[in-house]
């Protein structure tokens, strides 16, 4: 695949996209009642809205391309997607603590991993009914539309999704007082850096470790969009690890985003925090 070559056809593109709101339809039905839930080995939440939605995207999703590896936060991990050239990443419900208390604060979440980095993304939302796409070069859309990150030059003031007590813990621990901002947050993390992309926030700062699935389909939308995401210190997120999770997380426009890391690289990232 040459650099500005699509990985789909015009046809297979309304297929994938077709599978994600589909996908959507039968989360859906889930959504609101009193549904079967409980914890993992990990302590985190799961649904069988969960595993209905992950069954149904690992059905599909295979028929559009058998021969990708495979990673999914409800299936269990098959080594042999490290040996693979193209891997599906996949978050059937990202929010399910929100799909649990039937706040309509989590989404759906597909991306296609190449060379350790996303290449294309697919983020839905389907109470709001907006799908966020992107294919690296080609730019990041909702519903169609193209977006863009916010090109805010200051940090003061700056519309933020983040839990504000994490910066007061972590300015705590650190001895290091952190700027003024306004604070908002939801619980889906791709809808978080999806909504930074599309310019309705300014950024998005997660202190806690996330799971590979949360944000690769995210990941290459706010890049496209014209912003970025990274570790706390600026790094770049590298994706299908052998362990298959990632660290503290800054997303914004490009300028704002070398602003927060100035100041998030004073922050001691061993201190523990849970949601």
């Amino acid at each position: 695949m040459t650099k500005n070559s699509r990985l789909f056809t015009k046809n297979e593109w309304q297929i994938l996209q077709d599978i994600l709101t589909d996908a959507g339809e039968l989360a859906l039905r889930y959504f609101g009642k009193n549904i079967k839930n409980w914890q993992k080995d990990d302590d985190t939440p799961v649904t069988e809205a969960d595993l209905a939605v992950n069954d149904f995207l690992a059905e599909n999703l295979y028929k559009l391309r058998p021969e990708f590896g495979w990673l999914s936060e409800e299936t269990t991990d098959d080594p042999a997607r490290l040996k693979q050239n193209y891997v599906w990443l996949i978050d059937p419900i990202d929010g399910t603590k929100a799909f649990i208390k039937g706040q309509a604060e989590w989404a759906i979440s597909v991306a296609i991993v190449k060379d350790n980095r996303p290449i294309l993304g697919l983020v839905y939302d389907p109470v709001a009914k907006i799908l966020y796409t992107a294919e690296q070069h080609f730019g990041a859309f909702a519903n169609g539309r193209k977006i863009a990150a916010t090109s805010r030059p200051h940090i003061i003031g700056a519309n933020i999704l983040a839990y504000e007590f994490h910066f007061a813990h972590m300015a705590q621990f650190s001895g290091y007082v952190w700027p003024q901002m306004q604070y908002n947050i939801v619980n889906s993390m791709a809808m978080r850096v999806s909504l930074v992309a599309a310019g309705r926030f300014d950024a998005m700062v997660s202190f806690t470790n996330k799971g590979e699935w949360d944000m690769a389909a995210a990941d290459i939308i706010i890049h496209e969009a014209g912003g970025i995401i990274s570790d706390g210190f600026g790094n770049r997120l590298i994706y299908n690890k052998p362990k298959p999770s990632l660290p503290h997380m800054v997303a914004a426009g490009t300028q704002l985003h070398q602003l927060i890391i100035q100041h998030t690289m004073n922050f001691n990232f061993k201190s523990k925090l849970k949601l």
